[in-house]
């Protein structure tokens, strides 16, 4: 048909159209021309670094690793370690030799067998490393070597030393109370306890994030203290009022002393109020005010500051260990399942995943609904009326916001207001086109059946005269 224009030609000027909007404005802010340069880099930086664990620079094969990752051996570990700090109360109690070579058999015995257990474990930890040099960028690897060092000093090379020259080992440092100092050290392996034990890690990253809290709240004490230790201080200097003032409240430090024990830490309160009582009525209303004060508005107040913010730590820390916890079963299972080996899940990979119930378990456990979940299977990994693959990362961040204590966000308000615009914005993509075209089928039509009638006009035989 004469004046149609060939469909690629439209496509090709809606493209050369569209580069030439996105280049008139995307170098706006962000300094990137492609808008999923944008999400791609933001994305990047959110996600979650991969935690550091010191079995991945263990040996995959032989004895050592084996050990080193064996929970047996570690649970045995951290057995010897709480023995160890209950044997030195007891040989804090019962040996009173300064040298170990003069010590009980007892003693002896088992110091020496606590030095070889802590020697062997940390070989073994040493030999599981693939690169023995990395051993050096575990700190608790380097803790606990430092610690079995200055044990076998004090054990070993002390004890020697001093046998075979004739003197006591404990004479050796010049003072027994390094001696005693270099023991006490052992007790820093108690920490290893605390890192084995996730609830008393959070109480410690509770108190942690609280001590900004705890610091207001104690500068507020110290205020409201110094206010009523300087008035106390002036109110109990005159006549009637000698004894008090003399006991508790002679010059400003000792006002705050007394009023601190007394009044905040009510220690021995009755007998502190009714020697006030029984010269001064008038300081026994204030330290009533003052014990409302500090007593039960201010330190009750640190209390309800340490519950809310370990309460909350425990909230995130719990969610972050689920987290992990499935993070780490998925890409196991994915590593499994993916058949083109590219470490993306596909919608076929998504639907294989769904059917290992190790998976499924996972998901009920962070609160996801496996059932649900097929439901946004769409939304997830069909782009453009085209089924893509997505990065395990941002596939796994999609999850977890489906989680079902999630709350809704301004983030998901957006994300559903970005969904919506953009299927509103091909279906009103394709309604222009249509539109265009309709147009160009008119246009064309109105052509075709103006050419007809000058055809016909034209074979038309003309009218003769009368």
């Amino acid at each position: 048909i004469p004046g149609s224009v060939p469909e690629q030609d439209d496509k090709g000027r809606e493209e050369a159209t569209a580069a030439a909007a996105r280049s008139s404005y995307g170098t706006d802010v962000f300094g990137f021309r492609d808008p999923e340069l944008i999400k791609q880099k933001v994305r990047s930086s959110l996600l979650r670094e991969k935690p550091y664990s010191v079995l991945d620079l263990y040996f995959a094969e032989g004895r050592a690793q084996a050990m080193a990752r064996s929970s047996i051996f570690e649970n045995i570990t951290l057995g010897v370690i709480a023995f160890n700090a209950i044997w030195m109360a007891i040989d804090a109690d019962h040996n009173k030799s300064q040298a170990l070579e003069n010590a009980h058999p007892i003693f002896i015995i088992v110091e020496n067998g606590f030095c070889f257990y802590f020697t062997f474990e940390v070989i073994v930890r040493f030999l599981a490393f693939k690169q023995k040099r990395t051993c050096m960028t575990d700190p608790w690897f380097v803790f606990d070597s430092l610690l079995v060092a200055m044990m076998i000093f004090e054990t070993w090379v002390l004890v020697i030393y001093g046998v075979a020259n004739g003197v006591l080992s404990s004479s050796l440092l010049g003072d027994a109370s390094m001696l005693r100092l270099l023991r006490l050290l052992r007790l820093a392996r108690l920490s290893r306890m605390v890192r084995s034990l996730p609830d008393l890690m959070i109480l410690i990253k509770g108190m942690g994030e609280a001590m900004k809290s705890v610091f207001y709240v104690m500068l507020l004490l110290i205020i409201i203290t110094y206010v009523f230790g300087i008035a106390m201080t002036q109110l109990t200097s005159g006549e009637g009022t000698e004894n008090i003032h003399e006991n508790y409240f002679k010059i400003v430090p000792l006002s705050m002393y007394s009023l601190l024990i007394y009044g905040t830490f009510l220690d021995d309160l009755s007998q502190f109020c009714d020697d006030i009582r029984a010269e001064s009525g008038f300081c026994l209303f204030l330290v009533f005010i003052f014990i409302a004060l500090a007593a039960m508005t201010v330190m009750n107040m640190l209390i309800g500051v340490l519950c809310e913010v370990v309460s909350a730590v425990t909230e995130v820390e719990k969610e972050e260990r689920l987290n992990i916890m499935v993070s780490d079963k998925m890409s196991g299972i994915l590593k499994t399942l993916d058949s083109d080996n590219n470490g993306q899940i596909s919608l076929d990979e998504f639907a294989m995943i769904l059917g290992v119930p190790e998976s499924v378990r996972a998901l009920k456990e962070v609160g996801i609904d496996p059932v649900g979940l097929v439901d946004f299977a769409e939304l997830f990994f069909v782009r453009e009326g085209k089924c893509v693959e997505l990065a395990f990362d941002e596939f796994m961040e999609m999850v977890l916001d489906l989680r079902d204590s999630n709350n809704a966000t301004v983030k998901d308000i957006m994300n559903l207001w970005k969904q919506t615009s953009r299927i509103f914005g091909d279906s009103n993509r394709e309604l222009k086109e249509l539109k265009e075209r309709s147009n160009k089928m008119d246009d064309q039509l109105a052509q075709l059946v103006s050419q007809v009638r000058r055809v016909v006009d034209a074979r038309k035989p003309s009218t003769p005269l009368v």
